[in-house]
């Protein structure tokens, strides 16, 4: 049991985003461990090939490696309730993960826009996923504008936050945030969060910003009570 509360709500948009090393992808292993819980469905498409490696020893949680020069049916991913994806070593210093996204997880979010229902989707670096930090692409544009209906829950992360288009931005349900210290990203959020620079002071390394746009309401969950059941390779 958590020792915090975390709503893992039917649907929602949530951002995830800090800095390099700042606890992003234990924090998203915490949510999805209270959404296993609850007996939840999710699909994680990862980047790394270890980051959320730890979350399989969660008994149902199915594995796919992602390996070069293999043809894969999508199409049947939707009959997974549980399930991890991340490319294999060997894949990446072939494509690198921009073509990793490209070729591989922008087919996978076509065919669970199009075929599934009522699935968490946690999508790993999604500023790679958009042209440019002012155009959103067209897989996240249609989940976060559109998956509501099919109770398609987001949760995208990014380490890149002021390359991340604000059309999507603007979205999200809930941001969760971490400490910052790029300039460039703090000149970004305090644009788009009031008194942000305020609220960053106050974080810890791995603390997390908690703040829903609609209610300008805002929390922070300190680090000690984000407690793993999973290892974290990350």
């Amino acid at each position: 049991m958590a020792l915090i509360d975390i709503e893992i709500p039917r649907w929602s948009i949530d951002l995830i985003y800090g800095n390099t090393g700042s606890g992003k992808s234990f924090f998203t292993g915490w949510l999805i461990e209270q959404a296993y819980e609850q007996g939840r469905r999710f699909i994680i498409l990862d980047t790394k090939v270890k980051n959320h490696i730890g979350l399989v020893a969660l008994k149902g949680v199915k594995l796919l490696k992602i390996k070069p020069n293999v043809r894969y049916d999508f199409s049947k991913l939707v009959n997974y309730d549980q399930l991890l994806v991340i490319p294999t070593k060997g894949l990446i210093s072939k494509i690198g993960v921009d073509g990793l996204i490209e070729y591989y997880y922008k087919p996978i979010l076509n065919e669970l826009f199009k075929k599934d229902r009522d699935k968490i989707i946690v999508v790993e670096e999604a500023h790679r996923y958009n042209p440019s930090s002012r155009t959103a692409g067209k897989e996240l544009e249609q989940l976060f504008r559109e998956g509501r209906d099919a109770k398609l829950y987001t949760i995208a992360i990014t380490q890149s936050i002021a390359d991340f288009p604000k059309l999507l931005f603007r979205q999200a349900q809930r941001h969760f945030i971490f400490k910052h210290y790029i300039p460039n990203d703090l000149f970004y959020l305090s644009k788009m969060i009031p008194d942000f620079e305020e609220l960053n002071n106050q974080l810890r390394q791995h603390d997390v910003l908690e703040f829903n746009p609609k209610s300008m309401s805002y929390r922070i969950i300190r680090r000690e009570y984000i407690i793993r059941r999973t290892r974290h390779y990350g």
